[in-house]
């Protein structure tokens, strides 16, 4: 089975941008959505697994400076073509986690995790481990987000288990998700184009994390943060933390 990185390097990367287009405009549903979290009137901004841009685009234009970290070449190469040169971008081709631990004494408004990003870790420990480090690294007052699929409770069996992502004339996209057992998924993408010699068809498989709300609201409140607000959509859980004030005197 592949790790997430290698999975993105096979197949995913390539097709990523045009599989999360088909619920619509990327640039404009993040906009609104940061809008409505209140996450787009901070100045300073960490966006970790940004991908081709979806969120990273729209708070350049507002002439945010934003700091955007992927492990994907291909997709940071979308967005650095989408960015123009924008003075405010800096990209970083690098493993989330290691990027943040490493970030000495920087600190963000913001640090958004969004589109299943959590889950591409390879541990829970390291997921407990970036809720700390989000926590050293934010400003007092500051936010992290999150957005992932809870997948905890994914009982599927037989046809159900596939899901349809995505399809054009061209293309189409379907996920084959299957439990290994109470701490992880095997997340098996299949796509078939259309090529000139006639169909193809490419898979892929990786393992994801399952983590439930409950415990992931959890190890954010033992690292320090307290949640601000929650939502679900098209399957997808969101989870804004803001990191307290600074007590009198602290830094």
């Amino acid at each position: 089975m592949n790790s997430a990185e290698q999975h993105y390097e096979r197949l995913l990367g390539g097709v990523y941008a045009w599989s999360v287009a088909s619920a619509g405009d990327p640039l404009e549903r993040a906009e609104r959505w940061l809008r409505a979290e209140g996450l787009f009137d901070a100045g300073r901004y960490l966006d970790l697994g940004a991908g081709f841009g979806a969120h990273v685009l729209p708070l350049l234009a507002a002439g945010k400076q934003v700091t955007a970290v992927d492990f994907n070449g291909e997709l940071l190469a979308q967005l650095a073509a989408a960015a123009s040169g924008a003075p405010g971008l800096t990209l970083a081709r690098a493993d989330l986690l290691d990027y943040l631990e490493a970030s000495g004494e920087s600190r963000w408004d913001v640090i958004l995790c969004l589109g299943d990003t959590l889950t591409h870790l390879e541990s829970t420990d390291r997921v407990q481990r970036l809720l700390a480090s989000a926590v050293r690294h934010l400003h007092p007052e500051g936010r992290l987000a999150i957005g992932y699929r809870d997948s905890s409770e994914f009982q599927a069996e037989g046809v159900a288990r596939f899901v349809p992502v995505a399809s054009d004339h061209e293309r189409s996209m379907h996920c084959l998700l299957e439990p290994i057992d109470a701490s992880y998924l095997r997340v098996t993408d299949i796509v078939t184009e259309v090529t000139a010699a006639g169909p193809r068809t490419r898979l892929s498989d990786y393992r994801k994390l399952r983590i439930a709300r409950a415990t992931l609201i959890g190890w954010a409140g033992d690292a320090g943060l307290r949640l601000q607000s929650e939502h679900v959509e098209r399957g997808m859980t969101s989870l804004v933390f803001c990191r307290p004030p600074a007590a009198r005197g602290a830094a």
